[in-house]
């Protein structure tokens, strides 16, 4: 019984060995690297949508204290230009965050190409993933995609997400990592480990 033990401890290790040879985990981690660049890009939102605001209230201001406008349309004014300011604010935002993401996103996608390969890598792993439940995250077409070597073609963060998952499936007693999914995955591995 022991040696049953500590073969399935040994095939788990295998295959974990194997992901983490073939995946660094630190490259997918999109929510952290992308963090800094989210941050900065809400100053610039905002940086942004404060110039203009203060750009229309300094202009109405002014206009007051010439005569040309009373208080009451100074104060529809400083109302009325927080419209544009959020607006613009806004668009500055998310300009600057795609532009500091794109970088990220198209290093996730060549590790992704390298991991994959010719013959696709993460369908490998189908007995786990086709029992785990992400949002938003089509695990069937995820398959087939790493099978006809597509998988590039998904959103990065979606990819990262799936991969973290099936990582710590992998790491912990979860259900989804049982003997019968371990071998199959060894199986899977081992046989395209002959066919190089």
């Amino acid at each position: 019984m022991s040696n049953k033990q500590q073969s399935k401890r040994n095939s788990r290790k295998s295959v974990i060995r194997s992901f983490e040879d073939q995946i660094d985990l630190a490259r997918l981690d999109y929510a952290r690297r992308t963090k800094p660049g989210k941050d900065v890009a809400k100053v610039m939102g905002l940086v942004f949508a404060a110039v203009v605001y203060l750009a229309g209230f300094g202009l109405a201001f002014y206009s007051r204290t010439q005569g040309m406008i009373d208080d009451d349309v100074l104060n529809k004014i400083s109302w009325i230009f927080m419209i544009p300011a959020s607006v613009v604010g806004l668009l500055a935002y998310l300009i600057t965050s795609n532009r500091r993401e794109f970088p990220i996103r198209e290093d996730i996608r060549a590790h992704v190409t390298d991991f994959e390969g010719e013959d696709g890598y993460l369908w490998r792993y189908e007995p786990i993933l086709s029992q785990m439940e992400l949002k938003k995250i089509d695990i069937e077409w995820l398959v087939v995609s790493s099978r006809e070597n597509r998988l590039v073609e998904m959103a990065p963060e979606d990819i990262c997400a799936t991969i973290r998952a099936l990582y710590e499936a992998l790491q912990g007693d979860s259900s989804l990592a049982s003997a019968a999914a371990i071998a199959q995955i060894e199986q899977n591995l081992d046989a395209t480990a002959e066919a190089a």
